[in-house]
């Protein structure tokens, strides 16, 4: 793995996403067994899957065993990703955000003249289709008998404070107000049963994004347009 990716996801904002099964053992008998539970599960909804699951190996990306467990990771424009995935069922990932990486990438480099990095969080992308591709992904982990015994998930958005919600999509009327967190950091977990994430994910994801949200004094957003954001987005309608 390239050694100094984790310390540079860390550098500025970014996910923790910690499954941590209820009952410690192992599920899953195989390394390889690992990786396949991985790319059989990811979530591919808007271009980009999560977690990202490398079809090559290279400078910027690759696949990789180790002790108990699989290690997956890119570091490729603003994509920016380290995830484990254990024979116990655990499973952790660091993702960068996106909005802080933008001079990195090919394709919005010119939006980093207005999007410092530490500044913004997109309150779509960056948290309502995160939240809603991390639960469905839980979802699809669930019901592939990882869980069983139930998970208590942990989310963790890092380097957040003085950081501000921002609207990407232009078509949208912008705040009148400004919404700003003093926190460091905003952590999120729960326990969950292994029905509520196989049936529920969209729901237990909304309750995420409002949690986040809460956090940043936007504490009565539209709920309905969340709702049609996740719908949309589940049907690959953006």
């Amino acid at each position: 793995m390239k050694t100094d990716l984790l310390q540079k996801i860390k550098s500025r904002g970014y996910w923790r996403i910690n499954f941590q099964p209820i009952v410690d053992r192992l599920k899953i008998n195989t390394l390889g067994t690992c990786k396949d539970i991985i790319e059989k599960n990811t979530v591919e909804l808007r271009g980009w899957d999560y977690p990202h699951f490398p079809r090559r190996s290279g400078d910027d990306t690759g696949l990789e065993p180790a002790e108990k467990h699989y290690i997956g990771w890119i570091d490729w424009n603003n994509h920016k990703e380290f995830w484990h995935i254990y024979q116990s069922g655990q499973f952790l990932h660091y993702v960068a955000l996106r909005e802080d990486w933008l001079e990195e990438d090919d394709w919005h480099h010119n939006l980093a003249k207005k999007i410092k990095p530490g500044s913004s969080l997109g309150i779509i992308g960056s948290v309502v289709y995160q939240m809603t591709e991390i639960y469905e992904f839980l979802s699809r982990m669930g019901s592939a008998g990882v869980y069983d015994e139930g998970v208590r998930v942990s989310i963790t958005l890092n380097n957040t404070q003085n950081r501000e919600l921002w609207i990407e999509d232009n078509m949208r009327a912008p705040f009148f107000n400004q919404y700003k967190t003093g926190a460091q950091k905003i952590e999120f977990t729960k326990g969950y049963s292994k029905e509520q994430i196989t049936t529920t994910p969209k729901e237990l994801a909304l309750e995420a994004i409002l949690y986040i949200f809460d956090h940043f004094g936007w504490h009565n957003p539209p709920i309905e347009t969340l709702k049609k954001d996740q719908d949309n987005l589940m049907a690959r309608r953006i």
